[in-house]
């Protein structure tokens, strides 16, 4: 098992001399199946030392990094960050139905993906000097959202300026739009909702409980429906 890597030697510009062919930035699942292999026609034996023999000396030269590496992510995953369970950030103590627990669960795993997960992408940008307090900044998480919104198709995804398709937003962009949405709709918008109950009138408890129910109700569907959102896109929130 080899650790998850930010720097591949076959995704270089050394890689890209060795191979004869420019490796593109991104491309969808056909498109880079077709890349391999018209790269392997051009050049077999440069596409071979470029893709496999790069790999493979890295792997050999990384091992005893990637050894260790494994062992402290196991360690930190299984007992302090405990990523193989889901944290409600519910008060504890008290009481929840399991629909709170759902969707308290399901928000506060997304604001921690944008605050502690994507936002530590953004350290390589040394000049905006982020605040991480516990390993977590909303701002650094805000700006990589911001910086995914703005891909579009272009020379880095293999497309020309005649492809229909041409700076046009990737599905990235697309997604990222929608976990902006959620997640300041969940930290910003819903806390600052206005609380039902504050409409009572003892004077009119009739037409008071109605607007209370009706708000309610509005509040509840509204929750569901930016809960199935979130599950939605489901599998594009990741890192």
């Amino acid at each position: 098992m080899y650790r998850s890597r930010w720097n591949h030697w076959n995704c270089s510009k050394v890689a890209d001399v060795i191979r004869g062919t420019k490796k593109p930035f991104a491309l969808g699942w056909k498109e880079w199946d077709a890349w391999h292999e018209d790269a392997r026609k051009k050049h077999p034996l440069r596409y071979y030392l470029a893709e496999t023999g790069l790999k493979t000396l890295q792997d050999i030269l990384y091992f005893p990094y990637d050894v260790y590496h494994n062992v402290e992510v196991y360690v930190r995953n299984r007992w302090i960050d405990k990523t193989h369970m889901i944290n409600t950030g519910l008060q504890p103590g008290q009481y929840y139905e399991f629909d709170t627990k759902i969707l308290h669960g399901l928000f506060n795993e997304l604001v921690d993906y944008v605050e502690t997960e994507i936002s530590h992408t953004m350290k390589a940008y040394k000049d905006r000097n982020y605040k991480f307090k516990n390993g977590r900044c909303k701002q650094a998480g805000l700006d990589h959202l911001d910086w995914a919104i703005g891909l579009t198709f272009g020379a880095d995804y293999g497309i020309n300026k005649n492809d229909p398709d041409y700076n046009k937003p990737t599905p990235q962009a697309i997604s990222a739009m929608i976990i902006k949405e959620l997640y300041l709709w969940w930290t910003e918008i819903r806390p600052n909702r206005l609380d039902p109950h504050s409409l009572y009138d003892a004077h009119n408890r009739a037409e008071t409980f109605d607007k209370i129910d009706e708000l309610e109700t509005k509040y509840h569907q509204e929750d569901t429906d930016m809960m199935i959102k979130l599950i939605t896109i489901r599998q594009d929130i990741w890192c």
